[in-house]
Order: C-alpha cells, then structure tokens, then sequence
C-alpha cells in the first residue's frame, strides 16, 4: 500500500495511465531509467489505490490554476481511500499536518497550490480554504466512526469476558449488554462478581500503550453511587485480558477539585498495565 504521494510518483501515474505498454512492463527499474527516474513502483501503487481516471484528467488542461485544481482532486481522492494515519492530523490545521509528513509529499501540496497563505478573500482563496474544510470534516467523521467501532469493540470483548468469567465461576447467570441500548447509564455491562453480587462495569478501548483513556463525567457520577460494585475495564491495544480498575482506583485518578466541579471528560492514564 502506497503511503505518500510524491511528484515523481504523480508523474509515473500520468505515463502509467496514458501508456498500457508501460503499465503491463514487469521490469520498472528499467522503466525508471527509461523515463527519468520517474517512481513507476509507487505510481502504479497510486493508480491501483484511486484508479486513473484523474491523470487523464491532468493531461488534458492547458493552464497551471485548473492542472493545480486536479491536483488537489488527485490529493484529495487519496487522502480519503488510502486513509493514511497522518490524516487524523488535519483537523488539528495544515501546520500540524504537514509535520507529519514528508518534504516530498508536503512538495505535493505546494505543487497543488494548498499552501498559500490566506491573505485574501479571492476566489483562489476560497477553493483552498474549501478543500481544507471537505478533507478536515471527512476525518472528524472518520475519527468518530473509528471510535465508536473501538468502543464497541471493548464492550463485545468486556460482555465475552464476563460470560467466560461466570462460567468459570460456575454461577448460572449472565451479563448484560444494558449500555448497547442506552448509552446514557453510565455503565455498559451488568455482571456478577464471584460472590454472585451485582456488578457495573464500564468499557474501555485503549489504542495507546500507556491504556489511557476518557472518562465521562457522567460514568464518574454513577461510580460514585455504585463505588465497590463499579469497575472500568480496559482494553489495551490488542492484549486478551482487560486491565481493571476498580472504584477505588478510578477514585485516585480524580483530583479533589474534580469531584465537586463540572466537567465533561477528562484523560486517565492507569499507573500500572498488565
């Protein structure tokens, strides 16, 4: 899979797309001496990953603004199938983007005329300022989807985890998924603990290795109405077993001035990881 674009890659794209005789050719290091150089392995890359359909779009404009503007087509097609893991960047601003990628991709956009300062209310201004906006709400979009999908995916592993547990246990009752159907409760399984007391366990899904993760103010106050029976689960990464937290636990990460005052959510991180 082809991470970045770069311009020697673009440029093999538009050969690839214009010459079958090219694109069909196995030796590429050949093509490259043939073609100056040009990044044949990654332009074919590049048209399997959004077809070619753009760089024969490229060939065919006469002027520098309406080849920039298929340019931008070209970046933004791109950016949104290959979904590289830079993107999630973007909506942070071009400036904290463009740190994560390289100087040859980054050449790209200057290439596409996203780079320009916005000085001015121009039309040229307005495209880019557009194709900043369409490329950042495609990613909150897709960070909201990805994140209710690693979210749910903590919870199916937590209800398989306690199903497991019980049966262990050999306590005839199941867990129950209460937070698939109201995501307001503050807890997302109701099991039972190995005295066969009832139990609300919240749900984690930690992509990072240090297991942080978010808490509502809303889980927090039903914690504090549960307290011994509330225990978070968390999920790191691709581990089997969750790390637990109980009431307790979860009751040190919050600072004295938090237990009083209103907040949406704040950041945990576990002291310690299994």
């Amino acid at each position: 899979m082809i991470e970045e674009i770069t311009t020697s890659s673009m440029l093999a794209a538009q050969e690839l797309s214009k010459d079958s005789n090219l694109s069909s050719a196995k030796d590429f290091k050949h093509l490259e001496n043939y073609k100056y150089t040009l990044d044949f392995i990654n332009g074919k890359k590049l048209i399997e990953a959004i077809g070619s359909s753009l760089f024969d779009k490229i060939k065919e404009q006469k002027d520098v603004e309406d080849t920039q503007r298929v340019r931008r087509e070209i970046i933004m097609k791109f950016l949104k199938e290959v979904k590289p893991p830079y993107i999630f960047a973007i909506p942070k601003g071009s400036f904290h983007f463009l740190n994560c990628i390289s100087e040859n991709f980054r050449q790209v956009f200057e290439d596409a005329g996203l780079l320009i300062a916005i000085e001015d209310l121009s039309n040229e201004s307005l495209e880019i300022r557009e194709w900043w906006d369409d490329i950042s709400n495609f990613v909150r979009t897709l960070a909201k989807n990805e994140k209710l999908e690693l979210g749910r995916n903590g919870e199916e592993k937590t209800f398989n985890y306690e199903v497991e547990k019980l049966n262990k246990l050999k306590i005839n009752k199941k867990p129950k998924w209460d937070g698939f159907y109201d995501n307001m409760l503050g807890y997302d399984i109701q099991s039972w603990d190995n005295k066969s007391n009832k139990i609300f366990i919240e749900a984690k899904a930690s992509s990072f290795t240090d297991g942080k993760f978010h808490l509502s103010r809303n889980q927090w106050n039903f914690s504090v109405s549960e307290k011994n029976s509330y225990y978070v689960y968390v999920w790191i990464q691709n581990k089997t077993v969750p790390r637990i937290i109980n009431f307790k636990e979860l009751e040190s990460y919050i600072l004295e001035d938090k237990k009083s005052t209103e907040w949406k959510e704040i950041l945990i991180t576990p002291k310690a990881i299994n």
